[in-house]
């Protein structure tokens, strides 16, 4: 990996820092943790899209000119990230936080399989013709990438209506 150890001590700490956030805006909002809505099960994906690239980040310094320990990271990483969003999405139906769902589904996803393409295929970035970037540094727009989605993803959950509940006569 070219030296991009700063880069990714400066993602994996942005990451943890916003998962901290986050879980302040959740103990703060109750809306956001309530099972019977979905909004636990979306605060808990939200909390994945900073642990996971955050992590990656970490194991990715544990030693920098290993590539495979970075690409494995990666890897695991995305792989994990598009599992979990798919495998959360439909519980979330109902959840009333349909956009934040979304930009996992029509982003996130593609986003997540992009970063494990990437890691894992020998012939993308530092192709002649190609982009002139290395693959840790294509990696490393993905993620950068990922963190936005993350923050985005934070705020529309944070802030989309509370979805109509049915009250039945006792």
């Amino acid at each position: 990996m070219k030296d991009l150890t700063a880069f990714y001590a400066v993602v994996s700490g942005v990451c943890f820092t916003l998962l901290g956030l986050w879980w302040v805006a959740v103990q703060e909002i109750a809306d956001l943790r309530r099972s019977e809505l979905g909004a636990s099960q979306m605060a808990y994906l939200v909390s994945l899209q900073f642990a996971l690239p955050g992590t990656a980040a970490l194991l990715s310094q544990v030693a920098p000119a290993v590539p495979m320990l970075w690409r494995s990271a990666f890897v695991i990483g995305g792989v994990a990230g598009a599992v979990g969003i798919l495998f959360m999405a439909p519980l979330l139906r109902g959840s009333g936080r349909h956009r934040a769902l979304s930009l996992l589904r029509w982003i996130g996803v593609p986003l997540y399989l992009l970063i494990v393409v990437v890691a894992a295929a020998p012939g993308i970035g530092a192709a002649p013709g190609g982009t002139g970037l290395t693959r840790a540094q294509i990696e490393g727009v993905l993620f950068c990438v990922l963190v936005l989605l993350g923050v985005q993803t934070a705020w529309t959950a944070a802030m989309s209506p509370e979805p109509a509940r049915t009250s039945f006569p006792g």
